[in-house]
């Protein structure tokens, strides 16, 4: 089976939107931010469609989304932290491509997300931690998984490609 879209998993902060577009390039691919893609559809700010819809109808959006991808091929998608937890999601991403979970602890996604209010359930620190246990043994289903915290991008991409190449 031939590789035509490769998903990144992983929590809020893990790099997913960093090393997305480096991986795109690599591989001369497209690169799709899959909440970028709902606001651009919805015109809203997922903040927003949190806010005025709650988090359901922002769920049933992403499996719209991520639905529209079949007609998409040799792309890199960078999922939300939450997409991946849903188990119809997760068949879809297994049926449309290959999955890699950036795995990168709590104490590091920590520093790397600021509570300034762009991320709707990044909120304190109880409740983000116990959102990233529920989610955990989700992203662990991904296809590949890869610890990124003491990694660059770069490294990053030159792991996934090399696996990605095996993989084919």
């Amino acid at each position: 089976m031939t590789i035509t879209r490769v998903f990144l998993v992983g929590f809020m902060g893990a790099g997913k939107s960093t090393v997305g577009p480096l991986l795109s390039s690599r591989l001369g691919w497209t690169f799709v931010d899959l909440d970028e893609e709902i606001e651009h559809c919805f015109g809203n700010p997922i903040r927003t469609i949190f806010e005025v819809h709650g988090e359901s109808h922002f769920r049933s959006m992403e499996k719209a989304a991520l639905e529209r991808l079949k007609d998409r091929k040799n792309c890199v998608v960078a999922l939300g932290g939450g997409a991946f937890v849903a188990e119809e999601n997760r068949l879809l991403v297994r049926e449309l491509g290959w999955s890699v979970f950036l795995d990168c602890p709590l104490e590091v996604l920590l520093t790397r997300c600021p509570p300034d209010g762009t991320r709707p359930l990044f909120q304190d620190y109880p409740r983000v931690a116990a959102l990233y246990q529920s989610r955990l043994p989700f992203y662990q289903t991904s296809d590949f998984r890869i610890e990124v915290s003491n990694r660059t991008p770069d490294e990053i991409c030159g792991l996934i490609v090399n696996r990605l190449s095996n993989a084919s």
